[in-house]
């Protein structure tokens, strides 16, 4: 009888979602890493089911993690039994090799119940664990020089949903002395464009699907903060744009208004409108400014300084030169 041929399955095991894989594929999954329930009527969805409801409205989320840490492993195992299903991947774990991302300076109590579970709850044939800003590292010679080698000096920047890392790299190893942390993300930046808008327009404080999707789609880190600030209020048309609100029958998240005609004809009657203009770019500007939201930390230009700052001196033109976010 042959063996089946081994597989490698690659699980970037964030904090917001699940980006899965085989090593053979053109495109990982994307997989929402929460238990999400409907305030409404009150169903239960495990990751990616949520796109099959269309009570999207006040949703309530029960993640794994807490400060981008696996701490609620009931509700992961959940969420990974929903990914390695035949519904999804179909992964048939005995033949399988797991790669699988962790955060910067993961505890080892946390490490031991990963390699526990992969191994005696599912019997992955191996198992490797590294940060998800390794991975990059190792990507990053295409994607800086489009060559295949790593550099030998690199920065990884990984904004992440519960923070961002400034982490350095020499000659394939993380300088761990100089790593830095901000405990600003995506998270944050979607709470803060949520109080934002409904202390302005809409109350949009139990939408947080939505407002995620607000963020994604019409937010940006500006080039010319002031210079910006200064168009919005001058020739504010020329920043300002306006989000169509879902109505959950024929969108669920919305869009920006003038770039889905077909489902905007079909909605002309009872359009609700969020009007956007310096939120888009007022927002992510906590990246860099932590105290917006309350947080007395410098920001991620700061944390990159100070993980470069952290290195042997001669290493630092290099690491300035190869940035990588």
């Amino acid at each position: 009888r042959r063996r089946a041929a081994m597989r490698t399955l690659i699980l970037d095991n964030g904090s917001f979602s699940i980006k899965a894989g085989y090593s053979d594929a053109q495109q990982p999954l994307v997989i929402p890493n929460t238990i999400t329930r409907t305030k409404r009527t009150k169903r239960v969805y495990v990751g990616d089911l949520i796109d099959k409801s269309n009570d999207l409205s006040g949703l309530y989320y029960r993640s794994p993690f807490e400060r981008g840490y696996l701490v609620h492993w009931d509700a992961e195992l959940a969420i990974w039994d929903r990914v390695f299903s035949d519904d999804v991947l179909g992964c048939q774990p005995a033949e399988t090799r797991l790669i699988v991302s962790e955060p910067v300076f993961n505890f080892r109590r946390i490490q031991r119940a990963m390699d526990e579970i992969a191994f005696e709850e599912y019997g992955f044939s191996s198992v490797v664990r590294a940060p998800s800003t390794k991975f990059a590292a190792l990507g990053s010679g295409q994607a800086l020089y489009g060559d295949s080698e790593m550099p030998e000096c690199l920065v990884v920047v990984d904004v992440g949903h519960a923070g961002t890392y400034a982490v350095p790299y020499h000659a394939g190893k993380m300088v761990a002395s100089a790593v830095r942390r901000v405990d600003v993300g995506g998270r944050i930046l979607t709470n803060y464009l949520k109080e934002t808008v409904s202390f302005r327009y809409w109350d949009m404080m139990e939408e947080t699907y939505i407002m995620n999707a607000v963020k994604e789609r019409c937010c940006f880190v500006s080039r010319d903060f002031y210079g910006d600030l200064e168009t919005a209020h001058r020739r504010g048309r020329d920043l300002a744009i306006e989000y169509v609100l879902p109505d959950f029958a024929n969108t669920k998240t919305g869009f920006v208004r003038g770039r889905e005609p077909m489902v905007e004809e079909r909605m002309r009657e009872g359009m609700q409108i969020l009007p956007l203009c310096n939120e888009r770019f007022a927002v992510p500007e906590a990246l860099f400014y932590p105290a917006d939201v309350g947080m007395d930390q410098g920001g991620i230009h700061q944390a990159v300084v100070q993980a470069v700052m952290g290195c042997e001196q001669r290493l630092r033109p290099a690491m300035f030169g190869n940035i990588l976010v």
